[in-house]
């Protein structure tokens, strides 16, 4: 008896091709884009949110700024982390006054009760054991 072989299987070409992969000209133009839009966003006064940000800001952005990305995108979320180093840094990376972004993040902390009530949250010092002496 003869034995069987198995056909190899056809060979089908991928859909997609996968990840995308740019030039190095290509990445530059596109953060020149996307800071330039920031910008134009910051200075039209028509930002609503510092989270409306998040989707611009790339990682190539970050790593040119020699940030975290997750983190930084997180303080857009949250603007009460951002500190005053994080807002000049990011100021002078996309060439607007530091004010703007700090003018943005303060009407988004006052505006929120919540955060506002934790932020005035304090502990007592007759509650801490290292001061508590009996």
């Amino acid at each position: 008896m003869a034995k069987r072989t198995k056909s190899a299987p056809l060979e089908v070409p991928k859909k997609g091709g996968g990840r995308k992969t740019k030039t190095v000209e290509d990445l530059k133009q596109d953060i020149a884009t996307k800071r330039l839009s920031i910008k134009s966003i910051f200075e039209s006064g028509s930002l609503t949110s510092l989270r409306e940000l998040e989707s611009l800001f790339t990682k190539a952005m970050a790593n040119e700024m020699g940030v975290s990305h997750t983190n930084f995108s997180g303080k857009f979320k949250n603007p009460v982390e951002f500190s005053l180093k994080e807002m000049y840094r990011f100021a002078y990376y996309i060439g607007i006054d530091q004010k703007l972004i700090s003018e943005q993040a303060d009407k988004e902390i006052s505006t929120n009760r919540t955060l506002v009530a934790d932020l005035k949250k304090f502990k007592s010092v007759q509650d801490m054991k290292q001061y508590n002496s009996k």
